[in-house]
Parts: structure tokens; sequence; C-alpha cells
């Protein structure tokens, strides 16, 4: 308990802040300390400086008894708490008056005898504690080389200073523990995103939920922004999850049915006292179901190396007519055999640069496509045009089109919609084309043909 309370980031944020803020109170406070004492000594400095104006235009005016008299008659408690020092031209000291609280009175008594005895009163100057760091003395020479001294205690500190300090001592300590409980309060909220997205990975990795999420936070701070975008990877991660599964058992299912006829096959050619001829037909069919498994796997490889970067192209400039000519005189006869017209349309040179194997693949699985899914007697056109941007290769046909919902998942691997269940095949024709396009920085797509069927579109970047 103790070791996460200390690695919590909610109490080190408080920590931090609470630093912070005691650095910042206390540098503000040794500013306005100094500023203030700096202010009040200048105060007392200016009304001393004002005395002894005041103490040598007396001297001036009525001489050194003059001014001795005045301030013995000055019973004030400011005269009280002066300094002064009357210098004569010699430099002797003529007169000293010192604060009142500076001189103790001792009162001593002495016996005469007979019963009689005399008081005594002797004074002593005791300077006051810190007296020396607190006081300040102002000077006049005169004209008549007579020097004036006159000086008292700043009572700035111990009347005004003082209390500030322990004011500021107590408020200190109080706004300190203050600081640390709202900077803990504050922090914990802060970071609770985080701990509800550690929690929620946590529960992934023990329980495998895949559908687990982090609640999403009200606002639009980094943290916040930082929670549903997690949301969006781990609903982009179950999408792949799901759509690998679902790929998984579609290999599964394509794969068994070769490997057991494979098997099948390959049993009645090993029967003892077979036909020979029937030996050699079953060989036949293995071959046959060979090169399926191996077509299926190759495909599955080209993909897997488009979709990562790392599909080998071998571009050359090239008009693409060539390859269009070359898909439609390939499934001639199929088309033919299904009563569908193929019809190529373009009228000029297109010229491209592409890998003229990996690009005739995409546009014989295209065609394929099409031919299989267009009822006899249809029609596919294959189409192909340049505009400012891009070289756009279109396969159109007039069968049942592609519902909306399913035209991002046709280009899966191994996606096998219903319709298409009864069509032989493995799944992974779109998937090659797709894969093979984005390859080439192109992009492909499906829309709906006028008069029903649809229309496959290959857009590929000119530049």
């Amino acid at each position: 308990m103790f070791d996460r309370l200390r690695q919590s980031l909610a109490l080190r944020l408080a920590a931090l802040y609470s630093l912070v803020f005691a650095l910042g109170a206390a540098a503000l406070f040794g500013v306005l300390y100094w500023s203030l004492a700096k202010a009040l000594e200048a105060r007392e400095r200016a009304a001393l400086e004002q005395r002894v104006e005041e103490f040598a235009t007396a001297l001036e005016r009525e001489g050194p008894s003059g001014l001795v008299a005045q301030i013995k008659n000055d019973s004030s408690p400011e005269m009280g708490a002066l300094f002064v020092r009357l210098l004569a031209p010699n430099g002797n000291a003529v007169f000293d008056k010192w604060p009142d609280d500076w001189i103790e009175t001792q009162i001593q008594r002495l016996p005469l005898g007979g019963g009689l005895t005399v008081t005594q009163e002797t004074q002593t100057i005791r300077v006051p504690q810190n007296a020396a760091h607190d006081y300040t003395i102002a000077s006049r020479h005169l004209a008549n080389d007579w020097t004036l001294h006159v000086g008292r205690i700043l009572d700035s500190r111990p009347v005004f200073l003082a209390p500030l300090r322990r004011v500021f001592g107590v408020v200190g300590v109080g706004a300190l523990l203050l600081s640390v409980a709202v900077g803990t309060v504050l922090g914990w909220r802060a970071t609770r995103p985080l701990r509800q997205l550690s929690d929620t990975a946590r529960r992934i990795i023990e329980t495998g939920d895949l559908a687990a999420r982090v609640p999403a936070p009200a606002g639009k701070d980094e943290l916040a922004v930082l929670v549903r975008q997690l949301n969006a990877l781990l609903d982009k991660n179950a999408v792949h999850v799901r759509v690998l599964r679902e790929t998984l058992d579609n290999l599964a299912h394509d794969l068994r049915t070769p490997l057991t006829r494979l098997r099948g096959t390959a049993e009645l050619a090993l029967q003892d006292g077979g036909d020979p001829a029937e030996a050699h037909g079953a060989l036949a069919d293995c071959v046959n179901e060979s090169d399926r498994v191996l077509h299926l796997l190759e495909a599955l490889l080209d993909i897997s190396a488009a979709e990562a970067g790392a599909l080998k192209l071998n571009r050359t400039r090239m008009d693409l007519r060539s390859l269009v000519e070359r898909a439609a005189d390939l499934y001639r006869e199929v088309a033919e055999e299904k009563h569908i017209t193929v019809t190529v349309d373009q009228p000029v040179a297109v010229d491209v640069v592409v890998d003229a194997v990996r690009m005739g693949q995409a546009i014989n699985n295209l065609l394929d496509n099409a031919l299989k899914y267009t009822p006899a007697g249809g029609r596919v056109t294959i189409a192909a045009r340049t505009d400012p941007e891009a070289t756009v290769l279109t396969v159109s046909d007039n069968g049942p089109g592609v519902a909306p919902e399913e035209r991002e998942a046709v280009f899966r691997r191994l996606y096998r919609s219903d319709t298409s269940r009864s069509q032989r095949g493995l799944g992974l024709g779109l998937s090659l084309v797709k894969a093979i396009v984005e390859a080439h920085a192109g992009r492909v797509g499906i829309e709906d043909e006028s008069g029903g069927g649809a229309r496959f579109v290959v857009r590929l970047p000119r530049r």
C-alpha cells in the first residue's frame, strides 16, 4: 500500500505543486519583506534627517547653549528615543544625550556613621541587544566647524516586521498544508483517466476481454483525447482480431476441401490391384488439388507482402491497352461459354508506369470476378481513361451488384458473401487486386453501375 502511494502520480503532482507554491510564496514574502523594510528605513531616515536639520538651525541661531537647553526642555517620547552628540571644532564632545532606555540608574546608600546614610545615584549607559544592527546616525558639519550627530534605533523591525514574520509563518504553514490537500485532490481527479486506462489494460491482459473500454471523460483536454484515441485503437484492434479469426476460419475451410480430396485420390491411387488408368487420373487430380493449394498460399503471401510494402515491382512505362486487351483475350472463351459480351472501351493510348505482371494479375482478377457474377447474356465493359491527376480503369457489369454494406468487406482476405458461396473461388481475387493497386500508390473502390450491376474503379496516380 505504501509503495503504491509512493508511486502515485497524483501524490507526486501534489508534492511538486506544493513545492512550487512554497517556493513562490517564500520568494514573494521575501521581496515584500525587503521592500517594506527598506521603505520603513527610508521613512525613518528621512525623519532623522529632518530632526538634524532642525537642530542645526537652532545651533546656528541660538548657539550651543541654546541647542542644549532646547534638547533638555523637550520631554516628548520622540526626543527620549534620540541620541544627540555635539562636537566642538577641536573634536571634543560638548554635549551627549542618550536615549532614555539606554540609561540605567542605580541607587546606592552609603553609611556616614551615627545612623546616617547618604543616597547616591549612579547612571550607566547600556546599549540594548542588537541596537548596533538597528541603529542609524545622521551627521551634519556646520560652517563654524561644529559637528552634530543625531541617531536612533530603528523600531520598524521589533514593532512591525517581527509580527509580520510570525503571521507569515503561521499563515504560510496553513496555506502549505491546504495546498497539499487541494493538490492531492486535484491530482487524483486529473489522473483518474490514467488509472481507468491502467485498469482497463490490466483487465484485457488478465481476462482477454477485448470488449473492455476506458470510460470516456468529458471535455477536450489531452487526457480526454488520449482516452478517446485509445478506445478507437481498441475498436480497430477488435475489428482486426475479428477479421483475423474469420480469415483463419475461412482459410481452414478452404484448405480442408482440397486436402481432403488430395488424400482421397492419393488413397485411391495406392490401392493394390487397381486400374493403372484410374491411378494415373487420381495422380492427375492430386496435382490439380496441389496446384490449387499452392495458388491459395502464393496469393496469401503476395497480399501480405504488398500490405507490408515488400512486394517487389518492376515498373515500366507502357500502354494500359495492352494489359486490358490481353485480359480480354484470356477470358474470351469463358465469356463465350456464358454468352457474355466483353467490350474494351479505350479509344486512345493510356500511358502508365506499372509492373506489367502484377497489374495484369489485378486486371485479370477484376475481369474474372465480373464474369462470375454476370448472368448469361449479360455484358462486361473494361474502360481506361486519364484525367489531370490519375489514370482510371473501370470494369463494369450488369450482374447483381454489391450491397453498400459489403463494398469494404469484399476486399478482405477470404471474404465470401452469402451470394458468392455458390461460386467456385478462394475469396482472394479482390484482396490481391487491392494489394497490387495500393502497392502502386493507387486505390480501388466499387460504385453502382447505371442500369444495375457493379463498377470496380481503379485509380492510379499519374505521378
